[in-house]
């Protein structure tokens, strides 16, 4: 097991006290192994996952494969994954921001998953799903309820422009500075 505290990584092995009781776990003391992670990654501030799609027009006849189109090419789902609790999470998110328009709180959002799907989602679920949606710019929470981010140069509803704004341009400008940090990786291989 490993937890990563800032620039220090914390490695938890077990180890046998005796030389002959290797396969004898009982008896046992635990190593604290430091190990320092990457500078770099302090730097780190949001993770993207894009996966490049086709978008045949069979994909735009439900709102169910919408939603799991984007949710498998922002990566928020895998292509081998059964869970639907992400989707089912998108699926509250837009009824309640646009059919409803309000801000769902969690209660709001457990009500209608199961309703829906008739299948109730634990509390510590939603939010982690939620927090994944938070810590991209996607979603934002104001006093316990939750809406889209919007853009601040667009309508509140626009959702495409906050996308735009949050999202697809944050991933243009990393790509910009990927792009020189290859530069500068040639002309130090260069001389």
């Amino acid at each position: 097991m490993c937890s990563v505290f800032k620039n220090l990584v914390f490695e938890c092995r077990s180890k046998p006290l005796n030389k002959g009781s290797e396969y004898s776990m009982r008896k046992t003391k635990t190593l604290l192994v430091f190990k320092m992670a990457f500078p770099e990654s302090a730097l780190v501030r949001r993770t993207f996952t894009f996966k490049e799609m086709d978008l045949p027009p069979n994909v735009r006849l439900t709102k169910r494969s919408l939603l799991r189109w984007f949710a498998l090419s922002f990566g928020l789902i895998s292509e081998k994954e059964s869970r639907t609790t992400m989707l089912d999470v998108l699926d509250a998110l837009f009824y309640y921001q646009f059919t409803k328009k309000m801000n769902p709180s969690t209660i709001d959002l457990q009500a209608y998953i199961l309703e829906k799907s008739q299948e109730k989602v634990s509390d510590k679920l939603l939010r982690y799903h939620l927090k994944r949606l938070i810590d991209v710019h996607f979603l934002k929470r104001t006093k316990q309820r939750y809406h889209f981010n919007h853009s601040p140069v667009h309508e509140k509803d626009d959702i495409q422009a906050a996308f735009s704004h949050y999202i697809t341009a944050a991933a243009q400008q990393n790509c910009t500075r990927i792009e020189e940090v290859l530069g500068h990786l040639k002309e130090s291989y260069t001389g």
